[in-house]
Parts: structure tokens; sequence; C-alpha cells
């Protein structure tokens, strides 16, 4: 797919004739499933406006402005919403939408709802867990992690079922050893303004390094684990063709969990890697994260949500994963974890204070993302709009602060 390939999206049509359709083929009622009765969004673009109201067992389309939510596009950038080239937190992190009226957590809340609509995509629920089961229908264990050895089409199908897996010894102590050489000096040589790097702060007011990205740029170690045999064999466990991306998407990227941050990304919350747009070129991807520390609660470890890749976005936070297949992955130095893009994930804060876990990532894409994103180009450099390294929290980019 390539950017001549989208839709120039007519905002007027685009609700009269294509909503009108979604609503007849029964697509709001797994829209409404999301949102509960009574609740209402309307969409601005220029003079005209549209407003989604759910019924709680259906969606009602309304000409004009009648909800308490509102938010203003220009037309280009809801041609983009549509098309999936840009979400609501691209969007606003992009200064393209306006929120009028109502909480930016509200709109976030729509956004799956509106994906159910717009593309068919299934709302997740905690009935998805009766879909884990393994290729001689026995339930699948969530927490199995495998080895290279192990038969591939087991692999495979569990990546492709769950989202994600766990690969155990797949490097050996001395390639770890020589991967956390070269961390620790590009680390050292970082600094907030570089581009290159992210920065958070912690509860003692320090400037702590989270991420460095572009590795495979900086050191052939890391240039030749993009090409790395293991790594190909494990990208080709997704069922589709994809590619290293070592010179785009941040490249070879090294994640590292600090301990008491109170501002900036170093943890990660429920989100998908195609959070901030791009999920038509994005997915399917797969990530690789080769482990350079323990993961373990103490240290900082990632955790998934089971079969959530084959739904609408969402909006999660620890506290609602009971009772949902919520999985908390503790690794080894050496170990690989892989997971969809699409996924749910998150990376909470570590709860030592002396954690330091750091995980390289190496990123595979479909082919035709090289033509839409440039060598250099990622969707997260619409995160850093202020030149100091930090991400600015929703709050201050809904404020334009």
């Amino acid at each position: 797919m390539s950017l001549s390939l989208l839709k120039e999206i007519d905002f007027n049509e685009f609700h009269r004739v294509e909503i009108q359709k979604y609503l007849i083929a029964g697509r709001g009622a797994n829209a409404a499933a999301a949102m509960p009765s009574g609740r209402s969004l309307t969409i601005v673009v220029g003079d005209d406006a549209w407003t989604y109201r759910s019924t709680g067992v259906d969606m009602d389309l309304i000409e004009g402005r009648s909800a308490g939510l509102t938010i203003s596009l220009e037309r280009d950038a809801f041609s983009d919403f549509v098309n999936e080239m840009w979400s609501v937190f691209g969007l606003l992190y992009g200064e393209r939408l306006t929120l009028e009226a109502g909480s930016f957590e509200h709109l976030v809340a729509w956004e799956p709802v509106l994906q159910a609509l717009w593309f068919d995509r299934p709302i997740y629920a905690a009935t998805a867990s009766s879909e884990f089961v393994g290729r001689d229908g026995t339930p699948l264990s969530l927490t199995q992690s495998f080895t290279l050895d192990d038969d591939a089409d087991e692999m495979s199908h569990f990546l492709q079922t769950c989202g994600y897996l766990v690969l155990r010894n797949v490097f050996s102590e001395e390639e770890i050893a020589a991967m956390n050489e070269v961390v620790d000096r590009e680390r050292e040589l970082s600094t907030p303004d570089d581009k290159r790097s992210w920065w958070a702060t912690d509860s003692d007011g320090n400037e702590v390094c989270c991420r460095v990205t572009y590795l495979a740029e900086r050191d052939q170690v890391f240039a030749n684990l993009a090409v790395d045999d293991r790594l190909k064999a494990i990208a080709a466990l997704s069922g589709a063709q994809l590619l290293p991306c070592p010179d785009r998407l941040d490249g070879l990227g090294v994640v590292i969990k600090n301990p008491s941050v109170v501002e900036g990304l170093s943890d990660l919350p429920w989100h998908r890697d195609c959070g901030m747009g791009g999920h038509f070129v994005l997915c399917p991807g797969l990530n690789v994260g080769v482990q350079l520390d323990e993961a373990s609660a103490e240290n900082g470890q990632l955790w998934f949500l089971a079969g959530s890749h084959h739904h609408a976005a969402q909006s999660l936070d620890m506290s609602q994963i009971n009772g949902l297949p919520a999985i908390a992955v503790d690794a080894q130095p050496g170990d690989v974890t892989v997971h969809f893009g699409h996924v749910m994930h998150a990376a909470p804060p570590p709860s030592s204070t002396t954690a330091n876990r750091k995980a390289v990532y190496v990123g595979f894409h479909v082919p035709e993302l090289f033509d839409v994103i440039g060598p250099g180009q990622a969707y997260n450099d619409v995160l850093f709009t202020h030149g100091d390294g930090r991400v600015r929290s929703v709050e201050e980019a809904s404020t334009g602060n």
C-alpha cells in the first residue's frame, strides 16, 4: 500500500452514504457495546458537523451539533483519521485536532467505538479467552514459553492466536555482554536535545535516559542484529512477509527502565504500537525484544493482553485487568519477547528502587511500509515537538502547553 492508494474522504458523503451502509449492516450494535447509552460525540469539519450517539444497543447518527463532547478537524485531518494515517492521539500531538468541549479521556473512549463502526473491528471482551486453543483443540497456557528448537508451527500458532511469544535462551551471555557494552556507551553519550533519545524525570528531579534509538547506525553489533538469522526465523512466525527496519521507525532502540519516574515515558501505559497512527501500514508489524537484563516486577517487565491484536483500540489501565487474560512476562538476559504491534501491552513502573532493565527492540514490517515512511522517520516523532527529549502529557497537549 502507498499513500497514493489512500482514499480522500468527503466528510458529508462519508456520513450520509457510507455510515448509513454500516448501520444497515449491523455494525452499530458492535460499536454500541463499547459505549453506554446516551453518550455522544460531535465531529466538526469546517461548517459541517455530525453527531454519533449510543443507544446502548445501536448507534444513532445525527447531522449537526448535539453533543457535549465535541472535536473539530480540518478536512485533510478527518480524511487521515478515517484512513488510519493518524489516531486521536497522533492528531492531538500533531496539533491537528481541537477539543472544543469535553475531556480527551472521553474522546479516547470513543476511538474503539468509531473503529467498530467504520472498520467492523470487534470490541475486546473477557469472553475472548475462549479463543485461546491450540492446534489440537486443547486450551493454550497463556504463560508458556518456547525455545527456537520447538516446533515452528506450534510457535506460529501461539503468536498468531495470542499476539505475543516468549523465547528462552536465544542469545548467549557473550552476545548479551557485547550488546550491554554498546548500550551503556550510547546511553552515556546521549543528551536530551540529540533527537535520538527519550528522557524522563525521576522523583529527585534528575533527568534520566529511558530510550536510545537507531543503534544499528551507531555500532556494528546492532547492525548485525538487524539481519540475524535467528530474528529472521522469529519474524517468519508471524505468517506475513516482514522486513527489519533499522533505519526508520526509531530503528533498533533500547528501552531503559528507571525507578521512581514521575514525568516522561519511561513507564508505558497500556497501548498499541500503532497508537499514534499508521495502522494501515504498521500492522501487521512485529517487535522482537532482546532482553539485556532480568525482566521482573521488581526490575521492570512487559505485560500483554492476550488476543487483543484482533480487536479495536481501547483504553485500559492496570486497575481494569482483573478477569482479563493480562500476562506479565518474567525473562532472563538472552531471552526474547515477540509481539504484534497491535496487541495491547504495557510496561508499568518497576517496584525496585534500583531497577535498570534494558531491552533492545527490532521492528519488522511489511515491504509497503518502506514506500510510506522514509529513513529517519517515525510516527513517534510527533511526540517530540518541544526539543527537550521529553514527551508532553496528554493534558499538556490537549491544552496547547
